[in-house]
Formats: C-alpha cells, structure tokens, sequence
C-alpha cells in the first residue's frame, strides 16, 4: 500500500477547509463535551454494551462520511495501520471502559476534569517518545489547566453518585490509557490522513470487544437495549468519536501531541458547563475557581 503524505491531504480536511491545529482541539473538545453528556443519560445499559454501540455509531458515521468524500479508495501503511488499531485498543476499547465505568458511579462535573488531567503525562510521552520540543508555554498552560480541573473534581456531588472512590480511581486509569493512546495515533498518523485515520482506528477494537462481549453474554445480548439508549449513545459516538475523533486527529498532525492535548484539556470546563445546564448539576466556588485556572490555561498555550 502507497504512503499518502499528509501535505497533501490537509487541503481535503472536513468542513472547514482552512483552520488553525489550535482551533481543531478546541473544536474537538466542545464535540467531547456534548458526547458526555449523551454518554451520562444513555449510560443505562452498562459500561461495556455504551461503548460497543457508541463506537459502532461513531464507525458507521464516519464510513459513510469517508465514502462520500473519498469513495472506496483507502489508502495506509501496515505500520500506520497496526499503531493506529494499538492507539483504538488503548482510547476505545480499554479506556472507553473506564470511561464509562467512571460515568455509571460519578457525575459528569467530577469524572471529566479528572480523566483530562492526562496532557500532562502525553506531554512526557512525547518528549521522550515523539522527540517532540516542548514549549514552556504549553507546559505552563497545561500546569494551569490540570490545576483547574483538579479544583473542578472536588468540589461536585450532584447527589446521585454511586461509588466516588471506584468512579475517580477509574478515572485516573483512562486518563493513562488515554495518553499511550495519543502517543501510539500520532506515530500512526504519520502515514495516514486524519478522516481514514478516524475510521480505521475502530473496526478492529470494535470486533474485539464484540467477541470478549458474545462470550460471556452471547452473541445478540448487545441488541436487547432499550431503543433510547441506542440513540443517546449513538448520538454520543457520532459527537465524540466521530467529528470529535477526526479534529482532534487533524489537530494532532498540524501541531503535534503535547500542544493539541494541552489546548483539548479545556473539555472538563464546556462539560461542567453543559452538566449544569442539561443534568442540573450544582454550580459553586470550586467551579468558578477551575473555569478561572483552565481558562488562563488555554489563553498561555495559544
């Protein structure tokens, strides 16, 4: 298969044809929120059934997309193939898990800034991995935002939060699932273009949780769901995984692992923000005073 030079797929990208990497993560981060909060209302069916149907929706989505854009023609490196499906395995598999374990037993308000504290390992990561030159810059506003979200994380109890010890220790595993995840895709992503990246991260993840799935429960248990859940978590995946995915990748090729994770971390501030408005979770101090820091944080990187 013929290497595609991601130069020239950059002109193609999806929607916004000229866009800075900055905005891609931002833009990428406001898709995360709102895929949270779908993800909290469907969250219902359990942990590991959300993640298969989010996923299955996210890959449909971006199929179809791929296919009216590019047709049939795929075009990848088995390098960039394998380290993309290890980067899917990490964030979409084992992190997706965790994720939604951390959503079943804690409020949105409090599992997001936790599991976004992970800029700041994917920043090491890609400095002792990537060899990516790192700016004091984006270390400071990391700094910044990982203590906004970690005053974010203390001071929220919507009042129906199951097991807050389980939910944050699960949190704190996705967060470093996700930041191997990073480091794995952005290694991919320098073969592949980032919307046949997106795709081709989720297949075989996807079987794989089916499979381990089937096993234990049989192999039509996954369609046995209410019809709401179905679409909450869909919807989720399409917001998330799909244009959140395919952003946050486009971010990632145009300036690098540690800038656009850094920028992304502002999620857990647009998450509480939406949380309190659509899952009536309680704004206080600790709220305003992590917006203040996360917000200081991004203005730093840019």
């Amino acid at each position: 298969m013929r290497k595609t030079p991601i130069n020239n797929n950059i002109t193609c990208i999806l929607l916004i044809p000229v866009i800075t990497g900055e905005l891609y993560a931002l833009v990428a981060a406001v898709c995360w929120s709102v895929a949270a909060v779908f993800y909290k209302k469907g969250i219902g069916a359990g942990a590991i059934p959300a993640v298969l149907i989010r996923t299955f929706f996210a890959m449909l989505f971006l199929l179809v997309l791929y296919l009216i854009q590019r047709g049939g023609h795929f075009d990848f490196t088995l390098a960039g193939f394998l380290f993309l499906n290890l980067g899917g395995l990490l964030r979409l598999i084992l992190g997706g898990a965790a994720y939604m374990k951390g959503l079943e037993n804690i409020s949105v308000s409090r599992f997001i800034p936790i599991l976004f504290t992970f800029p700041l390992l994917t920043i090491l990561l890609s400095a002792l991995i990537l060899n990516e030159r790192i700016r004091p810059e984006v270390v400071a506003g990391t700094v910044l935002i990982v203590a906004g979200v970690w005053t974010l994380s203390r001071g929220h109890n919507s009042g129906n939060e199951k097991n807050i010890k389980l939910g944050v220790s699960v949190a704190v595993l996705a967060a470093f699932l996700y930041a191997f995840s990073i480091v794995a895709t952005k290694t991919g992503l320098k073969d592949i273009d980032p919307l046949q990246s997106a795709f081709i991260s989720m297949p075989v993840p996807l079987a794989l949780l089916y499979v381990a799935y089937s096993i234990n429960r049989g192999p039509v248990s996954i369609f046995k769901f209410k019809k709401e859940a179905y679409f909450l978590l869909g919807l989720g995946g399409i917001a998330g995984m799909g244009f959140g995915s395919y952003f946050f990748f486009v971010s990632l090729t145009l300036i690098g692992a540690a800038k656009a994770t850094g920028l992304a971390a502002i999620t857990p501030f647009i998450s509480s923000m939406i949380a309190v408005i659509t899952l009536k979770e309680k704004i206080n101090k600790a709220l305003i005073l992590g917006m203040g820091a996360t917000v200081a944080g991004i203005l730093v990187i840019l």
